[in-house]
């Protein structure tokens, strides 16, 4: 899954000054933006997120298709709205142990 959102967050890791030691460029940085850019579709998330942070999540699950969210974070398991939302676009959000419970099922 990808999305300019999460394009956005790697070139600040890329930047952050813990990485020096890797001796990365803002050069670096725009190559790498300029290789991912093809893959990088556009997606609007039309409904209020609870956690800013969680809104690259949801346009990558959006932009790639996937059938569900795996994830242990509460703003989205215990967002109703948001939920809901994603599942009238087939895309549930459930936690780790229910994925577990889902494949051990089948």
């Amino acid at each position: 899954m990808a999305s300019w959102d999460l394009a956005e967050e790697i070139a600040e890791v890329l930047r952050r000054p813990k990485l020096a030691r890797y001796g990365l460029s803002e050069e670096d940085v725009r190559e790498a933006l300029v290789l991912l850019a093809p893959l990088l579709p556009s997606v609007d998330v039309e409904v209020a997120v609870r956690d800013p942070d969680d809104a690259p999540v949801v346009a990558s699950a959006l932009a790639g298709g996937v059938e569900a969210i795996v994830t242990g974070d509460a703003h989205l398991l215990d967002d109703p709205d948001l939920r809901a939302w994603l599942e009238e676009r087939g895309i549930d959000v459930i936690s780790p142990a229910d994925l577990l419970t889902i494949l051990a099922s089948r």
